[in-house]
């Protein structure tokens, strides 16, 4: 029901309102006069109702502009506030990017291996690239790699707006995302930086990855030309495998160069890039053909080829364009153990990984020595091998720089990076180390002859028990060094290295070691068992090639190398390290080398260290090495004291063959030891004789052999003593010798007087206290047999010498053996009192013994009870020794 206005009512309200205003706000007093009143206008209602309404709706449409001004205002300030934030966090990405330098975009190329002839044997890397330039690239390339990837790269500044805008819109459309809007260069910043596969980079994808690469690739751009860019681009993709950069794409999958990519050809590669191992038409033919075929429409849709030629190429099958198995390798797996070699000694000396970083290596290998080295090995050649488990280690190296012409790094090794016997495989060398070692010392230090006598005894190390033994058990007495060498005598190398540690001390032996190539020998684990390469002495088939080379090179060490040179892509060269050191006197060097040559033509000697089968119309030096099992293989059914290493190394003037034949380890029930067959099969002879053969051929005239240096000596001395005594006019002529020394050796050791040498031999009696002893045996005719020991005498019975061990110890061994030479006459007694003894029965005296030798045999007493003899000797400087021993009864058969 619509109210009736009431004006009246209206009206009182008005006045009410304004008697109330009246009342409330009083007009203020003037001072200066009255009080003014202001009379208050009354309107028409109707008006007053109109003018209501209008100002109720002016305040309503100010309110609402009010309302909208804020909230502008307010957006504007967040929009404001967001961009600063937004700007603050874009530089913040910005500022985190990677240091743009344009060597980062520079790829490693693959590493490429040459032999000594500057032919390629290989080419290594976890990926196999080779970098070209644009003009490299054919048209056709360009063409298609813009088609499907970056069809306005000419125009834009390195980000493609409109091409990224579509890729936004696609991915929200789809929303997979996957559409990335990249040009190839924020492709080539992401493959340098975010996604480097080579170097294991991945950068998770997000807006700073998008940002930073957005931003690189300006800067890129406005640092070189577009050409440039996409070369680098183009030399840095990967197109699947190991395979990066398109020069070695067109050669793996085309067998050709990537300018001659036809269009067919450039298609098919420039497809792959998207996804290359899922294109790869040696693996996925019918994708790859697609995908190509995609790639040609694009180049028509963008107006680079008409349909009729994409058509054409469409008829042209993939898989009569591909190399097949024709298609770049990454390595010849013949030459595998020379490359694994290179490869270790190229990081040694670079500190570089080839197989990363690409390089230029020039090695020293020779094709035709190291082909016969593989053959041996994979058993095509006339070697042959008992079992498959019998292992090989081959080195072979140029005497006169060391450089290493041939690896074998064992049977099979048909792998990259495998164990390399040759250079990783320690084993004991056994006596191929006596005389690098021993013998070039003792002529170097002690100055010893070529026809030097030494002894082989029983004896014990210092401090040790254990009694020393050689190969055959046996003890030969006196030998001549060059006897006890081709013989390989342990006795004789021991008590040699002992007079040197004595002359030099241990640390200098073990400094001399390293100084040779010996890299696990200390001073602090040095022991005279390294005479015989026992003990803890463990060395590889390099090594010992080294060793032996410096011999022959006349004491200049060479380590063994397999590279002349590497070069770096920046252009720094690298050369082989540790090289023309002199580390021996050359005639000791020569001395060495002689008693090697010995070896193989000496009579008879051949035969007995399986070195006859090396004899040539040219001198040939050699040493053979066998170490055992020792008790370690009986657990696995081997006998005690098998041999498990076969060491020969065999020297020419110009060339070093190391040899090692063995065993890895003890099998059960497999026979890993060597039984008297095998050792008869001679393997490493025929090895060696196999290398001797094949570098007849490689060299242009046979080798002359090592040439005796200038200081070499020859001296003459009295025959068998040491220190050498020189010539006196009392002395029979017929007891010199006149032979050849170092001059280093005479100057350490020089000739001395007879006296001199009565009080050295007086000396050395008088250090022997603890060796000294008397041992005796009687039989059922009371015979009395005495023996006196460890007393320095020079004397012979019979042409025999007394050996025999009785030591503190408890060692009681009796052994004679061969008397070159009897010195009695020179070493003289003070007193004439010579040897004595004095005999008792059961504690009762029982009689007197006397010798002018270390040796007494005859009636004394009847013998009876428990015999002791109690006895002595006297030496030229008139002192003596004593010692007692209970005689053991034997039965003697006539």
């Amino acid at each position: 029901m619509t109210r009736k206005i009431d004006y009246r009512e209206i009206k009182e309200q008005m006045d009410s309102e304004n008697a109330h205003a009246v009342n409330k706000k009083k007009p203020p007093v003037d001072s200066d006069g009255p009080t003014k009143i202001y009379s208050v206008i009354h309107e028409d209602p109707h008006e007053t109702l109109e003018k209501e309404k209008k100002r109720k709706k002016q305040v309503r449409k100010h309110r609402g502009f009010a309302v909208v001004t804020a909230l502008l205002m307010v957006m504007l300030i967040v929009m404001i506030t967001i961009g600063a934030i937004g700007s603050a966090v874009a530089w913040q990405m910005v500022e985190n990017s990677p240091e743009l330098k344009l060597t980062d975009f520079v790829n490693e190329e693959s590493t490429i291996i040459y032999d000594n002839d500057g032919n390629t044997i290989a080419e290594v890397g976890v990926y196999l690239r080779e970098n070209i330039t644009y003009a490299s690239c054919p048209e056709s390339l360009v063409d298609a790699f813009l088609s499907i990837e970056d069809s306005r790269f000419f125009t834009h500044f390195g980000f493609d707006i409109p091409r990224f805008t579509k890729a936004i819109l696609e991915n929200l459309k789809s929303r997979d995302f996957s559409q990335g809007g990249s040009t190839f260069t924020m492709q080539l910043v992401k493959n340098t930086y975010f996604q480097n596969d080579e170097a294991g980079i991945q950068v998770a994808r997000g807006i700073p990855y998008k940002v930073q690469q957005i931003y690189l690739a300006i800067k890129l751009e406005q640092l070189i030309g577009k050409k440039e860019i996409f070369q680098l681009y183009m030399n840095k993709l990967n197109f699947g495998g190991h395979v990066r950069g398109v020069q070695k794409a067109a050669l793996y999958y085309f067998g050709k160069n990537c300018n001659e990519l036809n269009l067919t050809e450039s298609a098919m590669l420039a497809g792959l890039v998207n996804l290359p191992n899922g294109y790869n038409p040696y693996y996925y033919l019918d994708s790859a053909t697609k995908r190509r075929n995609d790639v040609l429409d694009m180049m028509v849709y963008h107006g680079y080829i008409t349909e009729e030629e994409a058509a054409l190429a469409k008829t042209i099958k993939v898989e009569d364009q591909l190399a097949g198995e024709t298609r770049v390798a990454s390595v010849d797996a013949r030459n595998q153990s020379y490359i694994d070699t290179v490869l270790d000694e190229v990081m040694k000396l670079t500190g570089k990984d080839p197989t990363v970083t690409g390089m230029q290596i020039y090695t020293c290998m020779n094709q035709t020595i190291q082909d016969q080295v593989e053959a041996i090995q994979n058993s095509e050649s006339t070697v042959v091998f008992p079992d498959d488990l019998m292992q090989t280690a081959i080195m072979v190296i140029d005497n006169t720089n060391g450089e290493v012409v041939g690896v074998g790094g064992g049977r099979n090794y048909d792998g990259g990076r495998l164990f390399n016997r040759a250079t990783m495989g320690f084993k004991q060398p056994g006596s191929s180390v006596k005389p690098v070692l021993s013998y070039a010392l003792a002529f170097e230090y002690l100055g010893y002859s070529m026809n030097e006598v030494l002894m082989d005894r029983p004896i014990t190390y210092p401090h040790e028990k254990r009694v020393l033994v050689n190969a055959t058990g046996n003890y030969r007495g006196d030998i001549e060094i060059k006897d006890a060498l081709a013989y390989s005598l342990n006795i004789p190398a021991i008590l040699t290295l002992g007079k040197v540690q004595d002359a030099i001390g241990g640390d200098r032996i073990a400094s001399y070691m390293n100084a040779i190539g010996y890299t696990r020998v200390t001073a602090e684990n040095f022991h005279l068992s390294f005479a015989i390469g026992g003990t803890w002495f463990e060395t590889t088939v390099k090594e010992m090639a080294g060793a032996h080379g410096m011999i022959i090179n006349r004491g200049i060490y060479n380590e063994p190398h397999t590279i002349r040179k590497a070069v770096l892509s920046d252009g720094f060269e690298y050369y082989p390290e540790n090289q023309n050191r002199k580390v021996l006197s050359s005639g000791s060097a020569y001395l060495v080398s002689q008693l090697m040559k010995n070896n193989v033509d000496g009579y008879g000697y051949g035969n007995v260290n399986w070195m006859q089968v090396l004899r040539r119309d040219y001198p040939v030096y050699a040493k053979t090495g066998t170490s055992d099992w020792g008790s370690d293989g009986i657990q696995y059914g081997i006998p005690s004291g098998a041999m498990k290493d076969k060491w020969m190394i065999s020297s020419t003037s110009r060339y070093t063959n190391a040899v090692w034949v063995g065993y890895d380890m003890a099998i059960a029930g497999q026979g890993t030891y060597f039984n008297d067959y095998k050792q008869n099969l001679n393997i490493p002879g025929q090895i060696n004789k196999l290398l001797l053969d094949i570098e007849d051929t490689v060299l242009t005239s046979p080798p002359m052999g090592v040439e005796e240096p200038e200081d070499v000596e020859t001296v003459t001395y009295v025959y068998g003593t040491y220190p050498h005594v020189r010539p006196e006019d009392w002395i029979d002529g017929g007891s010199y010798i006149t032979t050849q020394v170092s001059k280093a050796g005479l100057e350490a050791q020089p000739l001395v007087s007879s006296q001199e040498y009565r009080e050295y031999v007086a000396n050395e009696a008088a250090k022997s206290d603890s060796s000294f002893g008397i041992s005796a045996t009687y039989d059922q005719y009371n015979t009395l047999r005495i023996t006196w020991s460890g007393t320095g005498d020079s004397f012979c019975t019979g042409g025999s010498r007394n050996i025999s061990l009785h030591d503190q110890w408890g060692n009681d061994i009796e052994a004679w053996g061969a008397c070159l030479v009897d010195l009695g006459w020179l070493v003289g007694y003070s007193g004439g009192s010579g040897y004595w003894a004095t005999v008792y029965c059961d504690d009762g005296y029982a009689g007197e013994a006397y010798s002018e030798t270390n040796y007494f045999e005859g009636w004394v007493a009847d013998l009876w009870g428990n015999v002791k003899v109690c006895g002595g000797y006297t030496a030229a400087d008139g002192s003596y020794k004593n010692a007692c021993a209970v005689a053991r009864p034997i039965t003697v058969d006539w």
